[in-house]
């Protein structure tokens, strides 16, 4: 391998910038995000938004970049690519991301306020972004945030990802209020839910430790009933996906590949690419 003259220096993700945000609440995020070299389309471009920016956001612009890169194959557009984290080095901030994630006072729905109200108008004066095409993305913690958006919020965003989303959480508390959007008579766009293979009791090579947890959890049972309930509620278009032999973490790269290609796809694109 030659001499790049800059051996020392930092990988640059490429058409990605980083800066930091403070909110009205005083509390600071950084910010990722990816924009197109393309030309936008007359509508803006989508936008992909997610949770835990500083983990998810280098494999979600690179799954976004190389499915638009080939969209007469994939059926997927460009797309502005926005991940929402927190300053630091920790891929995680576990105090932060519970503060802001989770359906608790001052917490979730504070939270999307301060994305809907404060970081999306940002993003739109610095690139045409189509409102029409907004996709929020969480995986865990970020996936409950998802779900409780889709249903006490439906309609600000088109397609919603709720990756393993922790249903468990406060003995399962978000029933309640799926069980109130399901009662309702709003239609929500279109919702993926997705969780790993590997995310059951008895999965192969869990310590007993780890085996009790994902018994209580009830990952997988949690997310089908879910996800039946919800199609025959008729409020929402939900797919869900079973990763096999994927854990909750290692599921992460493969529900973002299958994240861009659900929240992005272009129906023009499509039928050119099955032409």
């Amino acid at each position: 391998m030659g001499n790049s003259g800059n051996s020392n220096g930092s990988v640059v993700l490429p058409g990605a910038i980083q800066r930091d945000f403070t909110a009205s609440d005083g509390q600071v995020y950084r910010l990722f995000m990816g924009v197109p070299a393309a030309p936008p389309p007359p509508s803006g471009f989508p936008l992909l938004v997610l949770m835990d920016g500083n983990a998810l956001f280098a494999t979600a612009l690179a799954a976004a970049s190389l499915q638009a890169g080939r969209g007469e194959v994939t059926g997927v557009g460009p797309a502005i690519v926005l991940g929402i984290g927190y300053p630091g080095e920790r891929a995680f901030d576990v105090e932060r991301r519970q503060r802001d994630l989770l359906p608790v006072p001052g917490g979730a729905d504070r939270f999307l306020s301060v994305i809907v109200d404060e970081i999306l108008p940002g993003i739109a004066a610095a690139a045409p972004v189509d409102d029409r095409r907004r996709a929020l993305i969480g995986h865990s913690y970020g996936g409950l945030f998802a779900l409780h958006a889709l249903f006490t919020r439906p309609g600000l965003f088109a397609a919603h990802v709720a990756s393993s989303p922790s249903i468990w959480w406060n003995d399962r508390a978000i029933l309640a209020t799926e069980e109130l959007f399901r009662s309702g008579d709003v239609r929500a766009g279109r919702l993926l839910m997705t969780v790993g293979e590997d995310e059951r009791a008895g999965a192969p090579g869990a310590p007993p430790s780890r085996d009790a947890r994902l018994a209580m959890a009830r990952m997988h049972e949690n997310v089908a009933e879910m996800a039946e309930r919800l199609r025959d509620s008729g409020r929402v278009a939900c797919e869900c996906v079973v990763f096999p032999g994927e854990n909750h973490v290692s599921v992460i790269p493969a529900m973002l590949s299958r994240a861009v290609a659900f929240a992005l796809a272009d129906p023009a694109l499509q039928r050119n690419a099955a032409s």
